[in-house]
């Protein structure tokens, strides 16, 4: 996004709008990372629309990619929101452990640096959020050996991570995950403690269990209790059903990552 963003200031500053278009038109896929960082810049969107209908005219493939839905994106214009919406929307999820391990060796290979897999992994173990925070990480272990003369490492890398790692291995309590978990979704605290079945009381419900299993160690019948005295079956099911939704729900995919967030900051 902030290459396009770069390319359509210089093509104005320059007056080369039609060495511009014919870039861009002349594309078979156009891949745009971060959509989202389109907010607010009126001349970018606008420019975007007319390069977006152009591809999608000509059966070209355009994919964009954003930390959340479009119609959520502040600053982004209802047209482009709506042509966004013809197009396939499907959530990403988070690398696995073995996925990030190979990542952050590929990235660290690219830079012809040799990662060793005992240094990736405690990375990768630490940091499980996304490819962005992951290669953030890399990139400050690795400056953090070379600006040090330590040697590559877990402890290098346990002492270049330490405020990151603070921030991603607390603990939060329950209540506060039921406090921001009912305030996401508009809804009392005590309903997720209630019987009431409802969709809408259900699933942040269920997503507020999954959130204390994936960021507190408590057990399962210690949740379980912690909303209205369910049993730890109970939360199991509603781990697994989470689960399963994030990968068909965006909009669930996108609480899930938000509050992930923001309980961890």
């Amino acid at each position: 996004a902030n290459e396009y963003i770069g390319d359509v200031v210089k093509a104005y500053q320059n007056k080369a709008f039609d060495q511009f278009k014919n870039e861009y038109r002349s594309l078979d896929l156009l891949l745009i990372d971060d959509v989202h960082f389109f907010s607010g810049k009126e001349k970018t969107q606008e420019e975007f629309f007319y390069t977006f209908n152009y591809l999608i005219d000509e059966q070209r493939q355009v994919i964009i990619t954003s930390d959340t839905l479009p119609k959520d994106i502040a600053g982004l214009e209802a047209r482009l929101v709506s042509r966004f919406g013809y197009g396939l929307t499907v959530a990403m999820e988070p690398p696995e452990l073995e996925m990030r391990v190979a990542i952050l060796i590929a990235k660290a290979a690219s830079e012809r640096i040799d990662l060793g897999q005992d240094v990736a992994f405690f990375i990768a173990r630490h940091i499980r959020s996304n490819v962005r925070e992951l290669e953030g990480a890399l990139k400050r272990v690795l400056a953090y050996a070379r600006f040090s003369g330590r040697p590559l490492g877990i402890d290098s890398a346990r002492d270049a991570l330490k405020d990151v790692l603070a921030a991603f291995n607390r603990e939060p309590p329950i209540e506060q995950i039921r406090k921001t978990v009912a305030e996401y979704f508009a809804i009392r605290e005590s309903e997720l403690l209630s019987v009431k079945r409802t969709r809408a009381i259900v699933v942040p419900r269920q997503l507020a269990m999954a959130l204390c299993r994936e960021l507190t160690q408590k057990s399962l019948p210690e949740i379980g209790e912690a909303f209205g005295g369910r049993d730890h079956t109970t939360v199991l099911h509603a781990c697994k059903r989470i689960d399963e939704l994030r990968r068909v729900d965006t909009a669930l995919a996108t609480a899930h990552e938000t509050l992930l967030r923001t309980l961890r900051a």
